[in-house]
């Protein structure tokens, strides 16, 4: 019988002396378990950065958009314009119109013809010989009135409480929509500017950068992002919190350029948070009838300068004056020459379009100015595309995507004077989108993850969505896709130690049985001393053992030492692209890119000792067979 520490200096003797043959097992497993370490070193530190930022922002609730998108018009007038049905109603109602509009004209004295101001939508197609809606009167108030009746008539409003009522933690807490008032626009001020020239060619402002839409804020919401405390509501100043790279142009900063250190960011980072109660921006709202006059002073301004040179030209009796860029003011009246005649027939013309229902009201328009108290996140921010750049997108919070965020406690504090109700609440009718396309969209709490994990599966962005176009995603914060992404870590990290377990185990299954190979005249004459199978197995058994665990050192230095070098090189952008995500009010958080704390290297571990059993198995058990006398032979 050979015992242990005899087996165990024979089993070392072994490696020493089959050192290439040992180092190219160790190097070969030892890279490919290596390789996996260092992924998990990586993505435990970023998940236990991630754990630690979950105090910040909204990470501590589960928060989620759900949207409701009809896909398809209700209704579309552009298909129905030969539809004989659609057509005998177009038809009948202009008629009544014009009879209406004959009679009003003749009550007040107007002037009205209808062959001139309003045709007849409908025409008889010369090829059907049917009639049908020319494509020019597509757009005429006529049709535009019935075809949005029938829109009206079938649209359903999403009963998002009914659609969550399925989800036991699930609450909603508000309609989430941008500020749009049923009347007129409200337009931000590029550079404190008005775009007239968006007046003047009635172009809609787009939802963009340059055009940011505000949005109302549930309270509870919006606190983790406000970091100003100088916010006076007294003062008028509408609170929004504002995307981090708008923050920083409107106080003036110019964008950090590619080379700038990462130290050099986080102050800048650090500046915009302390400062952003100096930023503001302004919004200019202008109902229906002052976009229509200030059209018309505009026009007016350019005609006018056209026919400076013209001696024969006659400046209109009635002048307007177009206001400055920057006041978003009344258009004034700076000469009115009109006779009393002229006045009288002004006069009878409001009157006339009151009772026909055509008066579009009294201009009104406000100058807003908001400031700013707190700032979100936005993507590319950090300026580079780096580290930085992967930790905000994989982690940034949806709150300042094209939109900036009103807090609805704040905005309940300012004055009434400074939020008009025609801006803040003049939202009752349904817009002609809405009535479209049934577009709304919710903002839903859970507070069992789970049940938001199982709506994101079936209606989201971890699974296909259904027929009935409703969508779900999180809601400022990424802390589910965080959550997701670290289940999808684990079920991937067990197939591909199975791979590569199972390439070990080939490579160490050719290096354990070369090597009992080589040792059938030593294990012969062991055994002819007395040694047992068993104890040639025991030699062997320490042999594998001492050779997984070399594989298992030289992993844990590769691994933890690829792991630091990644660390040291990019913790600091990490941090920025974190703070630039979750918009941490606590600058001294830092997210790192190392942890020893997974238990998943326990698994590497254990996949090198199982992998070097597996290998040693079959060599061990056909060397201890083997007939001693024929191999003493054979090797003679």
């Amino acid at each position: 019988m050979i015992r242990f520490g005899d087996a165990f200096i024979l089993a070392y003797t072994k490696l020493r002396v089959h050192k290439i043959r040992t180092g190219v097992a160790v190097g070969v497993s030892g890279i490919l378990f290596g390789l996996i370490a260092v992924v998990i070193i990586i993505a435990q530190g970023v998940f236990s950065s991630v754990d630690s930022f979950s105090d910040v922002g909204l990470n501590n609730r589960t928060v989620v958009t759900i949207t409701r998108s009809g896909g398809a018009l209700a209704f579309n007038e552009y298909d129905k314009r030969d539809d004989p049905t659609f057509v005998a109603e177009v038809e009948a109602a202009h008629k009544a119109l014009v009879g209406k509009k004959t009679a009003l004209a003749k009550k007040y004295g107007i002037s009205y013809d209808p062959a001139m101001e309003d045709s007849s939508p409908v025409i008889v197609d010369p090829q059907t010989k049917r009639k049908i809606i020319k494509d020019s009167a597509l757009g005429d108030a006529v049709v535009q009135e019935l075809a949005n009746a029938k829109r009206l008539a079938e649209y359903k409003p999403f009963n998002v409480d009914e659609y969550v009522r399925k989800y036991p933690s699930a609450k909603v807490l508000q309609a989430y929509k941008p500020l749009q008032p049923s009347s007129g626009l409200l337009a931000y001020m590029k550079n404190g500017k008005e775009s007239f020239a968006s007046q003047s060619n009635n172009q809609m402002y787009g939802r963009s950068d340059d055009a940011p839409a505000l949005t109302i804020l549930d309270g509870s919401l919006s606190e983790p992002f406000i970091s100003s405390t100088s916010f006076d509501p007294t003062k008028g100043d509408i609170p929004v919190i504002i995307p981090y790279g708008a923050a920083e142009k409107l106080l003036g900063y110019k964008k950090l350029g590619g080379e700038t250190s990462t130290e050099d960011r986080l102050t800048r980072l650090q500046e915009v948070r302390s400062r952003i109660g100096e930023a503001t921006a302004t919004y200019c709202y202008r109902n229906n009838a002052s976009q229509a006059l200030l059209a018309q002073a505009l026009a007016q301004k350019e005609e006018m300068r056209l026919g400076a040179a013209n001696k024969e030209y006659v400046q209109p009796s009635l002048v307007y004056e177009v206001p400055g860029e920057a006041e978003c003011g009344a258009i004034a009246t700076v000469k009115d020459t009109r006779t009393a005649a002229q006045k009288k027939q002004a006069a009878q013309q409001v009157l006339y379009e009151k009772e026909l229902g055509t008066y579009i009201g009294e201009p009104e328009q406000h100058l807003v100015t908001v400031r700013g108290v707190g700032i979100s996140s936005d993507l590319g921010a950090s300026g580079q595309s780096s580290v930085a750049e992967m930790t905000q997108a994989l982690f940034s919070s949806s709150l300042g995507y094209g939109t900036w965020n009103i807090p609805a406690n704040l905005l309940a504090e300012v004055p009434q004077a400074a939020r008009p109700a025609s801006i803040f609440e003049d939202t009752a009718t349904i817009s002609t989108q809405t009535m479209l396309f049934g577009y709304e969209a919710f903002l839903v709490e859970f507070t069992n993850k789970d049940e938001a994990r199982t709506l994101f599966k079936s209606n989201g962005v971890f699974g296909e969505g259904d027929a009935t176009s409703i969508y779900a995603m999180p809601f400022g914060s990424g802390i589910l896709i965080a959550d997701e992404l670290r289940t999808m870590f684990t079920n991937a990290l067990m197939w591909v130690l199975l791979v590569v377990g199972g390439v070990a185990v080939i490579i160490l299954a050719s290096i354990i049985g070369r090597t009992v190979s080589e040792g059938r005249r030593e294990s012969s004459i062991f055994r002819a001393i007395g040694a047992s199978r068993v104890d040639i197995g025991s030699i062997y058994g320490i042999y594998v053992l001492l050779l997984s665990l070399r594989v298992i050192v030289f992993t844990a230095v590769l691994g933890i030492g690829i792991a630091l070098v990644v660390e040291i090189l990019y913790w600091k952008e990490a941090t920025l692209g974190a703070q630039l995500a979750y918009a941490s009010s606590d600058l001294t958080k830092e997210f790192h890119l190392f942890s020893l704390a997974s238990p998943y290297l326990l698994w590497i571990a254990g996949a090198i000792l199982v992998a070097g059993i597996l290998a040693s198995i079959i060599p061990i058990l056909l060397g201890a067979r083997r007939n001693p006398i024929k191999d003493m032979r054979s090797e003679g």
